[in-house]
């Protein structure tokens, strides 16, 4: 009680114990978007917008770094033009320098002050003229210093580098913090040097007569603590200074380690690269940091990519509604091509796609009355007898094809074909009817084959064919390993697989009809604890009905058809089989099956059947190949074997006897003047003494010994595995009893024979089977000779001669 049960409304509670992951939910929203859900038209919306977000994302990308490369290679080559720029300024300062100072070389009140050495001489000439030069230069950082050669100016080294080489010298260095661009000239008064003539100015006032737009930048860095920036003097200093000097003041460069003469480093929307300035000894001083601001190249490059993102989006709308459109009409076709695969599936093939109303006897006027298109005007003629015909059977029939050589060159044919879909519409309802046809033509042929009048004129579905093939091809199997039996035995374990494995008929009986004596045998028997039938029908099948009627016998539809049923009939169903061989009833197959399952095993019957068919030939043929058999290697008089038995058996049997070390005793037997028996009561008398003879001695031996009629009235007893020196006694055994035994004639008078027996054994007198036997015929010859009626053995002196 309490408990909800389904269908009434109630909700039952969740079980206790069950918890739900923090997952769970996650997991439930990715099944609900899984596109594998979704319908065609669905997938295609989720498919196209991840495709076309994707795209627009990779196309945006790819132009983007298109764009970034671009603006690199221009921010490159403009720092490479201002870097011209920024030398020339630097080289034309220097070389004005150098002009000036050798202008202030050349004066003569420098030459002598020098020579004499009159500072106040030399500050007195030298102020007026270094004003002059920065008015005219326009140069207030400009300076100009003199030095004589025994008083090197100790700020200046270049001074003392002028002195010693005689020769000018220029370039940049660093003094208090601040680069300088200078010039150091000798003074030579005669051909006396007297000293030199320096004359500097500030590498800021030497860059900024160059005028650069407003995205450019030049600013000049130093090394702290007057350093030199020299990359063979070692590692670059740690602390620099850079100071703006041209451009938009409050660019962000880049920090001064990033920079390189060799690369152009970023930051931003900032370029910039180094150029590196040198002194008169080659060493690296100072640098000039040239930038350039690459913003509206940034912006143009955003107003190029949403121009394109604009375009993409609008071109790839446009084309998604053109792929939409198509397939909508793709799953349209699909959901109808879904109907009418379901229907032929269930045997319905009435299902069809809409098809025009262009025929082409319309068109064509055609009279060929044996064209099934003249028999049905609504076919597509060129997928039924055209060269584009599906079936080979009706393929190039069309007459007009004598006239056209192909359908393509047919109106009709531009007429009807239509794109994919139309085509595969067309293609769609032809096969429905070609197939409708074929599954026609297999029922009947199920029908004849199955002999079964259940299936005529049905048609079969798709599964009834696949099993129906399945099984034919079990049959096929079992046909082919019926192939190599040996004996009946293994056909009669080839069925009771089969039954067992392939229609689950384990409780299975296989009666075998001895047509000798009109008895049956139980050949197997797979329900030991339930004899089915009773005895009276197994010694005589005019009892069976199956085996009288030679029709099946069923236990379903009428209990009391058979008599000797002998089953719960409440539970059980019995089914009797006969297996049919050379027009009579050979074997039964009776079984029993539940009840409930008797109706699809009903379906089975008429491959139970063919399996029973199948094996029917085979049992025959080794019935009449064991009857062959039979008769080859028995006489046909006493029923004894005979000599070519006797070959085959010590072919096989020597050899064992040989390595098991067994003795084996050989009795040749022959009865005492059999010619007068033949001669005074006739051969009828005679075979009837051979055959009382030959019961005499089988009641006397062993059933394991054997006995061979050697010829005539001579009979070979084979003892197997016996004492050596025992086999005198079963021939004084046997001799006795016949002496004994009165032996009964046609006529009914009764007479008395006596016998005579040889005795030898393997291997204790011959060393060969065969060998012996000769020496049981020697001893038999002896005995023959010493009187009759007595027993013999083998003695070597009764043979002296090499050969046998």
């Amino acid at each position: 009680m309490g408990e909800s049960k389904a269908g009434n409304g109630v909700k039952a509670a969740p079980k206790a114990g069950r918890r739900r992951g923090p997952l769970w939910g996650w997991r439930r929203a990715l099944r609900m978007i899984d596109p594998g859900r979704w319908s065609l038209k669905g997938r295609f919306l989720y498919i196209t917008a991840v495709l076309l977000v994707l795209g627009n994302f990779i196309l945006i990308g790819y132009l983007y770094m298109i764009l970034e490369e671009g603006i690199t290679s221009t921010a490159a080559d403009r720092l490479a033009l201002l870097r011209e720029v920024a030398a020339g300024e630097v080289r034309r300062m220097e070389d004005t320098l150098h002009a000036q100072a050798l202008a202030l070389a050349d004066a003569a009140p420098v030459q002598k002050g020098l020579e004499a050495g009159d500072q106040a001489a030399l500050r007195a000439f030298l102020v007026p003229y270094e004003n002059k030069i920065r008015h005219g230069l326009r140069a207030p950082s400009v300076e100009f210093r003199l030095a004589r050669p025994d008083s090197p100016d100790e700020a200046d080294p270049a001074a003392a580098m002028v002195c010693e080489n005689h020769a000018a010298a220029t370039g940049v260095r660093v003094e208090g913090g601040r680069p300088m661009v200078y010039a150091v000239v000798p003074v030579f008064s005669g051909t006396h040097l007297v000293g030199t003539a320096t004359a500097r100015v500030s590498l800021r006032e030497a860059l900024a007569g160059a005028t650069l737009p407003p995205e450019y930048g030049v600013a000049v860095l130093v090394p702290e603590g007057g350093e030199t920036l020299d990359h063979e003097a070692g590692a670059r200093p740690q602390r620099m200074v850079m100071t703006a000097i041209l451009g938009r003041s409050g660019q962000t460069l880049p920090p001064a380690e990033a920079l390189s003469a060799r690369a152009v480093a970023r930051t931003g929307h900032i370029h910039a690269t180094l150029m590196e300035l040198t002194d008169s000894r080659g060493r690296h001083t100072a640098g000039v940091v040239l930038s350039y601001n690459a913003s509206l190249l940034g912006q143009s490059k955003w107003n190029r990519i949403n121009l394109f993102a604009w375009f993409f989006i609008g071109g790839a709308l446009v084309l998604w509604f053109v792929l939409y459109a198509n397939v909508a009409r793709i799953e349209r076709f699909f959901n109808r091509l879904k109907k009418i695969i379901i229907s032929s599936h269930s045997n319905y093939f009435g299902e069809r796609f809409e098809a025009d109303h262009l025929h082409c006897l319309d068109v064509m006027h055609c009279h060929n009355e044996e064209c099934p298109v003249y028999q049905n005007p609504s076919l597509v003629c060129y997928l039924e007898t055209g060269s584009e015909a599906i079936s080979p059977r009706w393929r190039d029939t069309c007459v007009f094809l004598n006239k056209y050589d192909s359908c393509k060159a047919c109106p009709v044919y531009a007429m009807r074909r239509g794109d994919e879909l139309t085509e595969m519409r067309n293609v769609v309802n032809t096969m429905m009817r070609l197939w409708s046809n074929f599954l026609g033509r297999v029922g009947h042929l199920m029908a004849y084959v199955l002999r079964s009048q259940e299936h005529t004129g049905q048609m079969p579905s798709l599964d009834e064919i696949s099993d129906r093939l399945e099984e034919m091809a079990k049959l096929t199997f079992f046909s082919r390993d019926l192939q190599g039996v040996l004996n009946k035995e293994e056909v009669y374990a080839q069925l009771g697989h089969v039954f067992a494995d392939n229609f689950a008929l384990h409780r299975l009986l296989l009666y075998e009809v001895r047509a000798d004596d009109g008895t049956m045998e139980v050949v197997l028997d797979r329900v030991p604890g339930q004899p089915l039938c009773r005895d009276m029908v197994l010694r005589n099948t005019e009892a069976c009905r199956a085996c009288r009627t030679a029709e099946d016998v069923v236990s379903f539809y009428n209990p009391v058809l058979c008599p000797h049923f002998n089953c719960d009939q409440d539970k059980d169903v019995r089914c009797c089989l006969p297996m049919v061989m050379g027009g009579k009833v050979g074997g039964v197959a009776t079984f029993l099956a539940p009840r409930r399952d008797w109706e699809n095993l009903r379906k089975q019957l008429p491959i139970l059947r063919k399996y029973l068919d199948e094996a029917a030939p085979v049992l025959s043929s080794l019935r009449l190949l064991m009857l062959s058999k039979e008769q080859a290697l028995h006489d046909p008089l006493t029923r004894c074997h005979n000599r070519r038995f006797l070959d085959e058996f010590i072919t096989t049997f020597e050899p064992l006897a040989d390595r098991e070390n067994r003795t084996t005793g050989l009795l040749m037997c022959d009865i005492d003047f059999f010619k007068q028996v033949n001669d005074e009561y006739g051969h009828e008398a005679g075979d009837a003494v051979l055959k009382q003879l030959v019961a005499i001695i089988q009641a006397t031996i062993r059933k394991t010994d054997l006995l061979v009629r050697y010829g005539g009235e001579e009979f070979l007893v084979l003892l197997q595995n016996v004492e050596p020196g025992t086999s005198e006694t079963v021939g004084e055994k046997i001799r006795a009893t016949v002496e004994q035994t009165a032996l009964r004639l046609p006529g009914g008078t009764s007479i008395h024979k006596t016998i005579s027996v040889g005795v030898a054994e393997f291997p204790q007198d011959a060393p060969g089977m065969y060998k012996a036997i000769k020496f049981a015929d020697v001893a038999l010859y002896e005995a023959k000779r010493s009187g009759r009626n007595r027993v013999t053995r083998f003695a070597p002196s009764m043979w002296t001669s090499e050969e046998y």
